[in-house]
């Protein structure tokens, strides 16, 4: 299967390559790219500037695109957003006019907004915030776009993805850099509940979806399970063996979050996530002792 890959050079991305061995993958970057494969080919250049590379992805005529390509984060400012929905809205456009029979790209479970508890992909969303309205927005044009064409159209809504190549203002590697420094983890909301799903979890439900014969629709990914932000840092904290207090925080802390229904999924492919929140966190100290 032939298979166009966007934001391959990313944290997520640098996890999928290797899962999509048995398929011809073009790969497009803004960024230097030495991991090469035999399967892979790779395309230096920008979503932005689609003109420059029509040509080349017309040539390889994809079958699937896997569109993991958001430019600036953490920048969520209002520009930002704007741009990204732009520049991918041009890119949907122009995967229906080539021939694409399956689209995979990503969501966010920020797209629930301020809703408490596990939420199915089924529920309405409460109160979101510019980042996840944009998400959502270009949820639904392409959803338009490609059921006019009769293209599947996935859509994989994220939930909190750790692991290797993590940014390091991320919770885990920001704690993991307090504890190696000797500091007590400092965090705004330790009673903040989240799905934490490992990288590699996340990379597989990739592959299993598209996969998939002929499925659509959005899906939840994530771990299924609750966790508290302050839970995250004491097992770092007992992994590392750290005699420090627990996290410290300056804010009135709250239990609310939300948790992934993992029903929808489950019932289209055979994806489940193997790795606990124990044994990933162990994965991600373990590799940085490697360095």
């Amino acid at each position: 299967m032939r298979i166009f890959l966007t934001g391959g050079n990313g944290f997520l991305g640098k996890q999928l390559l290797p899962l999509l061995a048995k398929h011809e993958v073009l790969m497009v970057g803004r960024r230097d790219f030495n991991d090469f494969q035999d399967n892979v080919s790779y395309v230096r250049g920008d979503l932005s500037d689609l003109s420059n590379l029509q040509d080349k992805i017309k040539m390889f005529c994809p079958k699937v695109c896997i569109n993991l390509a958001w430019q600036g984060l953490p920048d969520y400012s209002f520009s930002t957003c704007l741009n990204n929905f732009s520049v991918t809205l041009r890119f949907f456009e122009f995967l229906a006019r080539i021939g694409c029979k399956t689209v995979f790209s990503a969501g966010t479970c920020w797209e629930y907004g301020e809703m408490n508890g596990r939420v199915h992909e089924s529920d309405v969303p409460e109160n979101m915030n510019l980042f996840a309205s944009i998400k959502s927005g270009l949820y639904l044009a392409g959803k338009s776009i490609f059921n006019s064409c009769d293209i599947n159209f996935i859509w994989g809504r994220f939930f909190f993805i750790y692991g290797v190549g993590q940014r390091e203002t991320s919770l885990i590697p920001s704690c993991f850099q307090a504890v190696d420094e000797g500091k007590t983890p400092h965090i705004k909301n330790p009673d903040a509940i989240n799905d934490f799903i490992h990288v590699q979890d996340a990379a597989r439900a990739i592959v299993e979806l598209i996969e998939a014969k002929d499925l659509s629709g959005v899906f939840n990914i994530g771990s299924g399970v609750p966790t508290k932000v302050g839970d995250i840092c004491k097992i770092i904290l007992k992994k590392k063996n750290a005699n420090l207090k627990h996290p410290i925080t300056d804010e009135p802390s709250n239990g609310h979050g939300l948790w992934a229904d993992l029903s929808h999924i489950s019932k289209h492919t055979k994806w489940t996530p193997q790795i606990s929140i124990e044994e990933g966190i162990q994965m991600t100290i373990d590799s940085f002792s490697k360095k």
